[in-house]
């Protein structure tokens, strides 16, 4: 017995010993030749599908590579696009090893945002906004959408939040349609409710008025513009000769329709993803789109990556087999390359109290066993409340800890001011960003000289900013709140002069003038409240000028361009965290299976399997388990080396005990590749 255990500690150590003592699994990663395949299909539609770990990052950059060196391409035609600055940036940095700066500065790689931003930006004086400019538009946030149309909507629907809320998902369904207010009634034969028509038409003109744009304008418009005018034909056609798209399987309806007009009749793309990780249908991401592609593009050439350089063969074997049990248009399974095999291990508990105790205790011993360090180790799990009782346990225990939270970055009370400031400087008529501001510190302007302001703003037709000078306005104000309203409004006119030349030292210059650190330091009672808000604010300064530092442009970024280019990362608040976590600091992590996609570890737990939370209660009832199954399969590839499943006989709900049926997804893994362990 002692050498079989001896037998399998040498044998799991070698593997860790491969990844971690200079034998880095991605730099002994050659291409393959489904991987070669790929990068040589030049001529045509290409879909890679890409399996969890098998190198697609690796396809993109050598498939450019191989456009310009072999195939004479002219890199200011190639346009690559994808999700997230983070990968946008990875893929020109990498570039950078073998490509020289100058062919790197033509390269357009782009977010799909930024892309259509570009578009937007180039067409702004047909589109109508109130300045021509295009550094000085804005961009609006879900919660900033919810306020414009609660002040819009606030007699025809009677302040009902519950209505806004489906006014505003139907809103963003349209934009995703590609239905302009105009050809809404066209298109739907009958409209559930006409008010919303009519407040649809009412917010778009409102943006339009403003400079302000929401995230579904960043698709919807320069979608609309690449249809039914001359853009394309002016400029798309010149610039584009091959196009190359990231994480294909997270684009929805409006983005499948832009690569469609961005190909044109004689197509030349690769799409770039995998049918099998597709787990944002709220974000409106199809699986459908990849069904799409072989009715659309006839000669679509698929090439299949199945080969996978990440995690050890039980793990890939249960993947495999769970999967399957999906319908998909495309079958593939990911092939392990490495071959140690240590079984999943499946723990039986007593309730949600219970599982937390088992599975920190297990992670001690296991730390303890194989002499790993905490961040080695990951908790996932379906929803965020599973893990507090987690949290709780670890706190008692004294055991450092992670947490990944769900909220962005952008939702902090003093990045909101700040980027309020901002936005004013660059777009005077964003109202949002005045009304946010004009009290940040206090200047004694209350709420009923706010209410005259907007009322007659609304009456005369202009912006806030503009109010505050206009003298048919103004005669209606005492003489100390118009001297208050003259000061601010002269103050912002000042720094709005200082943007063309000082745009990198306009955020410092708020800050100091405004004293907003002795401002939070009256605020903010609680110390550590305090700290984390203030270095909030570095972090935030310092990405800002890392984007107006950037020299692989044509020229200057602007400081409206930096904002837009900031905000329009969708994983802004995810890369923070990941370069946190990627630091030196020894700590358990505890994340969502939806933030675990695209990352990595070690030991993966994941908790929480029982019919009803993993497959969710809404999925089953609404017969959308194949997206739940996806999801698990996002966890269980995230592990390198082991896979720890768990599940709870009884959890209160209500305060009443219920009992629980394990998740059909633990039932669907192969025996062979399981040990159940009764706790």
């Amino acid at each position: 017995m002692l050498l079989v255990y001896v037998y399998f500690y040498i044998k799991i150590n070698f593997f860790y010993l491969i990844i971690f003592l200079g034998y880095n699994y991605k730099n002994i990663m050659k291409l393959n030749i489904a991987q070669k395949k790929a990068i040589h299909l030049i001529h045509g539609p290409c879909l890679v599908l890409a399996g969890a770990g098998s190198g697609k990052t690796s396809v993109i950059i050598n498939k450019i590579i191989q456009l310009i060196n072999i195939y004479q391409y002219d890199p200011a035609k190639i346009i690559t696009i994808t999700f997230t600055n983070k990968a946008a940036d990875e893929i020109r940095w990498r570039l950078l090893h073998v490509l020289s700066n100058d062919i790197i500065k033509k390269l357009s790689i782009f977010t799909f945002h930024a892309f259509g931003l570009k578009i937007i930006r180039k067409e702004i004086k047909i589109l109508g906004f109130s300045s021509s400019s295009s550094s000085s538009l804005t961009l609006l946030n879900n919660y900033e959408q919810l306020r414009v149309l609660k002040d819009l909507a606030s007699i025809d629907l009677n302040n009902n939040i519950n209505l806004l809320k489906v006014l505003l998902n139907q809103i963003k369904e349209w934009k995703n349609l590609l239905l302009s207010p105009k050809s809404v009634h066209l298109h739907i034969k009958k409209i559930l409710n006409e008010k919303f028509f009519y407040l649809y038409n009412k917010y778009t003109n409102f943006l339009t008025s403003h400079n302000l744009l929401d995230f579904d304008d960043l698709i919807f418009i320069p979608t609309l513009l690449l249809k039914i005018i001359y853009w394309l034909e002016r400029v798309g056609k010149k610039k584009i000769q091959y196009l190359l798209v990231d994480e294909y399987q997270d684009t929805n309806h409006s983005q499948y329709e832009l690569i469609k007009v961005l190909s044109g009749n004689d197509p030349n793309f690769t799409l770039v993803g995998d049918d099998d990780q597709s787990i944002y249908s709220w974000r409106g991401a199809r699986p459908k789109n990849f069904y799409l592609l072989k009715d659309d593009f006839p000669k679509l050439n698929v090439v299949k990556m199945e080969q996978n350089y990440r995690s050890s063969g039980c793990i890939l074997k249960a993947a495999n087999q769970l999967i399957s049990n999906n319908s998909n248009i495309f079958n593939k399974k990911i092939i392990f390359y490495f071959s140690v095999w240590q079984k999943i291990h499946i723990f039986v508990t007593l309730n949600e109290i219970h599982e937390a105790k088992v599975i920190i205790d297990h992670i001690k011993i296991h730390k303890n066993l194989y002499k790993k360090k905490f961040k080695d180790y990951v908790i996932l799990y379906r929803n965020n409340y599973q893990a507090k009782i987690f949290e709780f346990e670890l706190i008692y225990r004294n055991i450092p800890y992670y947490i990944h939270e769900g909220n962005s970055f952008f939702d902090n009370s003093e990045i909101k001011d700040l980027l309020a400031y901002l936005r004013l400087i660059v777009n005077p008529y964003d109202d949002l960003a005045f009304l946010r501001i004009i009290n940040v510190p206090r200047r004694k302007i209350g709420s009923v000289t706010l209410i005259k302001l907007k009322t007659l703003a609304k009456k005369f037709k202009i912006s806030l900013f503009h109010a505050c000078i206009d003298e048919r306005i103004m005669c209606f104000f005492k003489k100390n709140t118009i001297l208050i309203l003259h000061n601010f409004i002269t103050w912002i006119k000042k720094i709005m002069l200082l943007v063309p030349r000082k745009s990198k030292k306009i955020l410092d210059l708020v800050i100091k003038k405004i004293d907003y650190i002795g401002w939070l330091n009256i605020k903010i009672k609680d110390s550590m409240l305090l700290m984390k808000t203030i270095k909030n604010i570095k972090i935030f300064s310092k990405w800002l000028n890392n984007i107006l530092n950037k020299k692989n442009t044509e020229k200057p970024i602007m400081l409206g361009d930096g904002l837009l280019h900031l905000i329009t990362d969708q994983n802004f608040h995810q890369n923070i965290k990941k370069k946190h976590l990627n630091k030196t600091f020894d700590k358990l992590r505890l994340m969502t299976l939806h933030a675990s996609k695209g990352l990595e570890f070690l030991v993966v737990y994941i908790v929480g399997l029982e019919e009803g939370t993993l497959p969710h209660q809404k999925s089953i009832l609404n017969n959308n388990v194949s997206e739940e199954r996806r999801l698990m399969y996002v966890g269980i590839t995230r592990a390198r080396q082991q896979l720890f499943l768990s599940f709870c006989k009884k959890k209160k709900k209500f305060g009443i005990k219920e009992n629980l049926q394990p998740s059909r997804f633990l039932l669907e893994l192969p025996r062979s590749s399981v040990v159940w362990f009764n706790k």
